[in-house]
């Protein structure tokens, strides 16, 4: 609910790129990357998962989605060929929690590699927490600050709809390339 909720009704909704290549990283089950599929934008999923790829594929398939619109893809996020023009949009949902803690200087600087200048990130930040273990790794405001501020300005930080079981521990982000 939190993707669809800042894409079609915050205000910050006019700033969102209609238009060309979105990725979601660690797309699982491939619900956000259909979402952000149309003639316009071209959503990629992207995922290490071999089985959640084909799930993704099977999946396209019976829809009836082109390829055009959505594209899944076994791959490492940290080092995939970027298409041409890279990414004008990203959704990042849970996927910086998955990664240990010490990747995430290295998440950062793939962010900034992968979207192109005045690009939008859309992070889901969850859990909003402080435990140690994980996966998933607790997260804070302050720690994607930490990875994004040098390449990116913050545009919104808010709370979001949330599935039951997560309320109150998750907001939603939107940085924009600088």
């Amino acid at each position: 609910p939190a993707l669809r909720e800042v894409i079609e009704e915050k205000p910050i909704a006019a700033q969102i790129p209609k238009s060309g290549n979105a990725l979601v990283p660690g797309c699982g089950r491939g619900v956000d990357v259909f979402y952000l599929g149309n003639e316009t934008r071209k959503a990629y999923g992207l995922d290490i998962s071999p089985i959640a790829v084909q799930q993704c594929k099977d999946l396209q398939a019976e829809k009836g989605i082109p390829e055009s619109q959505v594209t899944f893809f076994v791959d490492d996020f940290f080092k995939f060929e970027i298409p041409a023009g890279g990414f004008q949009l990203i959704y990042d949902y849970t996927f910086f929690c998955a990664i240990n803690p010490e990747l995430r200087p290295a998440w950062g600087r793939r962010m900034a590699e992968l979207i192109s200048k005045d690009g939008v990130l859309i992070t889901l930040m969850f859990p909003l927490a402080n435990h140690t273990d994980g996966p998933p790794f607790a997260v804070s405001e302050d720690a994607y600050h930490e990875q994004l501020d040098a390449n990116f300005e913050v545009l919104l930080i808010d709370q979001c709809s949330s599935f039951k079981p997560r309320e109150g521990k998750e907001k939603i982000g939107v940085w924009r390339r600088k």
